[in-house]
């Protein structure tokens, strides 16, 4: 079944998640984020993407979820 209010805000989350890791990696100058994408065989899915070792960051994450 098709939702496009649900279909939006998870195209909203993915794009706000881009939009915080460029930010991140900008302001880092170094480091880039990993990506492992992961599917759910109820439903949904997510995206983790992991920065480290960088100029100004150690480590740290911008995850996203779609659980339904």
């Amino acid at each position: 079944m098709n939702n496009p209010i649900k279909d939006n805000w998870i195209s909203f989350i993915h794009d706000l998640q881009n939009r915080i890791c460029a930010a991140l990696e900008a302001a880092d100058g170094q480091a880039r984020f990993m990506e492992d994408e992961w599917q759910r065989p109820e439903g949904g899915g997510g995206k983790t993407r992991v920065i480290a070792n960088g100029k100004l960051f150690e480590k740290g994450g911008v995850n996203t979820s779609v659980v339904y």
